[in-house]
């Protein structure tokens, strides 16, 4: 009751009427519904892309937010009185549309209902007097009114209307001074004093409309708190997420908002488009058909055009922002310099102040009017210090916390940047962006299922009239042709197995066959009918035995498993063979006979042509087997067969599960020198995938050294902690910020260029790397001891060449970041856990990492990944020293392999050994003296009180040693325990 209780809410405070549409969302709601037993049991509700200029502006015949008008139309008498309000037409932030009414919509019945609403939802009676008060006080703010005098030779802004003022000033509880020189002075602070530089008209217009977009958006974030707060879900549960959010627009008067509003909806087509696309793709791959590639319209580079990087349209105006002499003009003629040769774009032929973009769903003419005054509405530092001191708590509270996340930014660009440079405030543009990619990426993580919309048959709003271009339109601008266009090029007619059989068999009198254990009949209708009796245990007879030869001509007999399971898939059906299929809907079982013998002879060529390519395959990759034994003197032909048989059926089993791993084929790619030659060293060590008698394999190199065993007490990590910030770190804004191209997925092909920024000498380094991660994610020849092998040669890339580490971890997650293929993508996760062993990530990555392992590791890889990467983050503190000497040991790989940690047996030199100290565990990143220190410390413990007393407190000064038959070996300071098994090895 409550979740529903919370949509008029946000309706009243986020819905607004339009040219279009009486009630029109005017923000982006992202609502995550959680489910147990089938039941609700709580939602999260993120609001993004809030339009904030609706507060302060609306076109002709708009309406601003529902919430004013009905709280004008609603509240008593009395409280009207205590809050100075008057009808909805003297206020100038709600006249400009010229029409304050909706027909039909009754204001003063719908604040009833949102009192009732705010009740439900636990809001007292104080706080509604606070929401209605921050209301108000808008509403007057936009009556305050300015005139211009001259002093000292400049025009200056003096406020007329001061009784507003006073009005704002009470209902905020602030000092009415101080709110009046937040409007009309600029304050400069500097080492010893601060110095107030009176503002323009124009200037002093923009303070006091900024002020109350940012009181009217800091109250609707509070909302959307306070509902969450009280529907969060007690425990994780399974959840589905709807997005309503505004539509594409194309007005006759189109600005800011439209741009803004419009390049949402081309970025979510974008992603829709690439989501139905791939699902197309992973319904033909589950289905296994046949299929070409699908083309789609790729807005990519309209997108490009509005926000790429350095000289989008976006990014001009936010540049242009920055200069206190840049105008509307000046932006636009930036614009047109850039991009006056994209076919996207369009200039006016005469001079006018607009430009035309080529959206996905048509042009659109946009008017540059004020557009650099409405992405400037930032709150200075004074007017944040002044509500802060309101006495009206829930006014302190919002600007306390929006003063906090400024602080914050703050705090990130200066740690984020190499050298120190002044602080700039984001402005608008730019946090729409951000609050869109957060969108997109909260939609990625929830899995988008598709979407719905509705349409508005005519102009007027009118029933009883349908205007097929309006209709056209509106398909259009939602991406409905689109979608249809794409399912059209496909298999757009799926019919589930059983309704097919129902269907066209059913129509030839045939019945299927019913449940294990019970006698089936099958009734053919073809030249004569026939009553087929089917004991249980499931084997079927001939058909042609009782039809004759010519019903079923060349077809063998039927017959089903003995467990009687019959699998039932989806028959997709081009468009073009629907009819011909109905036609011959009395042909059906000769048709279905002769499509299962063409299906049986082009299985049998496809096998033979991969089997053709498994013996390539075996030539081009390095021999990886030892020759077959032969049988000795004397012994009888059938000696052996019987073993030889079972380890064939073993190697076709191992073979069939390396083969899973591969996506497309990698072997043609480039493998280097030396890597071929450590791969031959290492064949010896296997035995041949495909010999007819091989004999057992034989085991790695000191694989008798690593054993399971039962993990010993553990005790609490206190760096194991995730980072309080680490929400802020996605890995979509890390690929907006030092991607080359914004794009992060699977790639079936080598890369043309690095994914990250490089310096020109690492290019071709980065390139082979990529080659090299594709056949070991993908080449189903790697496996064992060769596998290992070709695994530590890329963490040795990362090792010598530290500027390649962030590339290299980048790689490896793209490779898993919708991966459709399960083993490949867990030995990309294998791969990753590898270099997290050996080397960290840099400062500037290593946050957008764990957040990635964190969202989306492989089933047992997200502890093990976690634990690496915040294990080396603490010691990334010594900079590049911090990597790890050697590449990870077969313990590590045999470890990351089966999602287990690691553990030694102690030895002490006063005798005492493992009966004694038991087994140590330790990380890859374990460092001497404190693995030594962190060892003896976790066997500390009250039944053996002689051994590792004091330990946990006194580590400093102990050591780690290694021998290795008569050798011994033993780590500085400095050096990582686990280096020592890695060296010998």
């Amino acid at each position: 009751r409550q979740i529903l209780e919370a949509t008029p809410l946000l309706e009243s405070f986020g819905n607004a009427k339009t040219v279009r549409n009486d009630n029109s969302s005017r923000f982006g709601k992202f609502v995550e519904i959680f489910l147990e037993d089938g039941l609700i049991c709580g939602a999260i509700t993120s609001q993004y892309l809030l339009e904030k200029s609706r507060v302060v502006f609306q076109a002709k015949s708009e309406r601003n937010y529902h919430i004013f008008y009905e709280m004008l139309a609603g509240l008593p008498a009395q409280q009207r009185q205590r809050y100075c309000l008057q009808g909805a037409e003297t206020y100038y932030y709600l006249n400009q549309g010229g029409n304050c009414e909706i027909p039909g919509k009754d204001d003063a019945e719908d604040f009833r209902r949102l009192l009732n609403t705010m009740e439900a939802l636990g809001f007292s009676v104080e706080e509604q007097n606070s929401i209605f008060r921050i209301l108000s006080s808008v509403l007057h703010l936009g009556n305050v009114y300015f005139e211009k005098y001259e002093t000292d030779c400049q025009e200056v802004a003096t406020v007329v209307s001061a009784t507003e003022i006073r009005t704002v000033a009470e209902l905020l509880q602030v000092s009415p001074e101080g709110l009046q020189k937040a409007i009309t002075f600029k304050v400069t602070e500097t080492l010893r004093e601060k110095i107030f530089t009176p503002l323009t008209v124009e200037s002093a217009v923009d303070a006091r409309d900024a002020i109350a977009k940012t009181l009217y958006s800091l109250l609707f974030a509070w909302l959307t708190d306070r509902i969450n707060k009280l529907v969060y879900p007690r425990q994780e549960a399974l959840s589905i997420a709807i997005l309503d959010i505004y539509g594409f627009e194309d007005l006759n008067f189109n600005s800011f908002e439209q741009l803004c509003i419009n390049y949402a909806n081309e970025y979510l087509q974008f992603f829709f488009n690439k989501i139905i696309f791939q699902e197309e793709q992973e319904e033909y791959l589950r289905e296994q058909i046949e299929w070409k590639e699908i083309p789609f319209s790729d807005n990519q580079p309209c997108i490009d055009l509005i926000s790429q990087k350095p000289y989008g349209i976006l990014r001009i105006l936010d540049d242009q922002s920055c200069f206190p002499q840049a105008t509307d003009h000046t932006f636009l003629q930036k614009c047109h310099y850039h991009h006056g040769m994209n076919p996207l774009y369009t200039k006016p032929k005469m001079p006018l102040p607009e430009f035309t973009i080529k959206h996905y769903a048509g042009k659109v003419t946009y008017q540059v009017h004020k557009f650099l005054d409405k992405n400037y509405d930032q709150v200075r530092q004074d007017v944040l210090d002044l509500f802060i001191s309101s006495k009206t708590k829930v006014v302190a509270n919002l600007f306390f916390g929006h003063a906090q996340v400024m602080a914050r930014q703050r705090s990130l660009v200066r740690r984020s940047s190499t050298r120190t440079r002044r602080y700039k405030a984001p402005t608008v543009a730019a946090r729409f962006q951000q609050s869109l990619l957060d969108l997109v990426e909260k939609m990625e993580r929830s899995g988008w299922a598709g979407g719905a919309g509705g349409f508005s048959p005519s102009p007027p709003q009118e029933p009883g009239l349908f205007e097929a271009d309006v209709v056209s339109s509106q398909l259009r601008y939602s991406g409905i042709l689109e979608t249809i266009r794409i399912r059209k090029e496909g298999f757009p007619i799926r019919i589930p197995f059983l309704v097919f059989i129902d269907r066209c068999l059913g129509a030839a009198g045939w019945v299927p066959p019913s449940r294990r254990g019970e006698t089936t009949k099958l009734v053919g209708a073809l030249e004569g009918s026939v009553s087929l009796e089917v004991p249980q245990g499931g084997s079927w007879e001939s058909p042609t035995s009782a039809l004759g030869e010519d019903a079923f001509p060349g077809e063998g007999p039927c017959w089903c498993p003995g467990d009687g399971v019959v699998g039932f898939t989806q028959v997709p059906l081009p468009r073009r063979h629907v009819v011909q299929r109905h036609s011959q809907r009395r042909q059906l079982p000769r048709l279905l006979c002769l499509q299962r013998k063409e299906d049986a002879r082009r299985r049998a060529e496809e096998e033979k042509e991969r089997m053709k390519q498994v013996t390539e395959r075996c030539t081009i990759l390095p021999p990886i087997c030892t020759p077959t034994p032969a049988l000795p003197a004397g012994a009888p032909m059938g000696a052996g067969v019987g073993s030889s048989v079972a380890s064939g059926r073993i190697l076709a089993l191992r073979w069939q599960e390396l083969t899973r791993r591969e996506v497309v084929d990698v072997t043609h790619l480039e493998i280097p020198a030396e890597l071929m030659g450590l791969l031959e060293a290492a064949a010896g060590e296997r035995v041949p995938l495909l010999a007819p008698l091989p004999a057992p394999p034989a085991r790695e190199v000191n694989a008798g050294c690593v054993v399971l065993v039962p993990p010993p007490p553990l005790q609490p990590d206190s760096q194991l902690t995730l980072p309080l910030d680490i929400n802020d770190y996605p890995m979509a804004k890390y690929v907006r910020g030092h991607f080359q191209e914004p794009a992060f997925g699977m790639l079936t092909a080598p890369l043309a260029a690095p994914l990250t920024r490089l310096d020109e000498e690492l290019r071709h380094e980065a390139l082979s790397l990529f080659q090299l991660i594709l056949r070991f994610m993908g080449d189903p020849g790697l496996g064992g001891p060769q596998e290992t092998l070709f695994g530590n040669y890329i963490v040795q890339k990362g090792l010598s060449v530290p500027g390649l580490r962030d590339e290299l971890l980048a790689q490896a997650a793209n490779q898993v970041w919708r991966n459709t293929n399960v083993n490949n993508e867990e030995r990309g996760w294998l791969l990753l856990a590898a270099c997290l062993s050996a080397f960290p990530p840099s400062a500037a990555f290593d946050k957008y990492l764990l957040k990635f392992v964190s969202d989306y590791a492989f089933a047992g890889y997200k502890p093990v990944c976690q634990r690496k990467l915040m294990h080396a983050m603490a010691r990334s503190q010594l900079g590049a020293a911090a990597a790890r000497a050697y590449p990870p040991s077969l313990l590590e790989w045999t470890a990351n392999r089966q999602q287990a940690s690691m553990a030694l047996d102690l030895h002490c030199f006063n005798g005492a050994g493992r009966r004694d100290l038991g087994t140590g565990m330790l990380s890859s990143w374990a460092g001497c003296p404190r693995g030594a220190g962190a060892l003896l410390a976790a066997r500390a413990c009250p039944q053996r009180p002689t051994v590792g007393r004091g330990l946990a407190e006194g580590w400093r000064g102990w050591s780690v040693a290694m021998r290795a038959g008569a050798q011994w070996a033993e780590l500085a300071g400095h050096d990582y325990v686990l280096d020592l098994v890695s060296d010998l090895e």
